[in-house]
C-alpha cells in the first residue's frame, strides 16, 4: 500500500500535464468559435491529437461540411495560436 504523500506527489505532476493540455484545447476551441463567424456557433469541440491532427466536432453534418471548406482560414487561426496542424478532420458530435 502506498503512502498518501507518494500518491499526492505523483498525481500532482500528472495534474500539471492535464491542466496544460486542457488549456491548449480551450484556447483552440475559443479561438475557432470567435474567429469563424457564423460557423463558430456550430463547433462543439476542437482539439489537437498527438499526431498533429486538428479534430473539429460540430452539431450536424451540414455544419461539418461547411467547416471543411474553411481549411485555409482555420490554419491561419491556428498559426496565430502557435501551431499549424498537419491535417484537419471534421466530425459530427454524436448525441445531437
Amino acid at each position: 500500500m502506498k503512502h498518501i504523500s507518494e500518491v499526492l506527489k505523483n498525481n500532482l505532476s500528472n495534474f500539471k500535464n492535464i491542466s496544460e493540455s486542457l488549456d491548449k484545447k480551450t484556447i483552440i476551441l475559443k479561438s475557432l468559435k470567435k474567429n469563424m463567424g457564423d460557423l463558430g456557433q456550430h463547433i462543439t469541440a476542437a482539439y489537437l491529437e498527438k499526431n498533429n491532427t486538428l479534430i473539429i466536432e460540430s452539431i450536424n453534418s451540414e455544419a461539418s461540411s461547411r467547416i471543411r471548406f474553411e481549411e485555409l482560414r482555420i490554419k491561419k487561426i491556428c498559426e496565430q495560436l502557435g501551431f499549424v496542424p498537419k491535417k484537419i478532420k471534421c466530425l459530427v458530435k454524436q448525441g445531437y
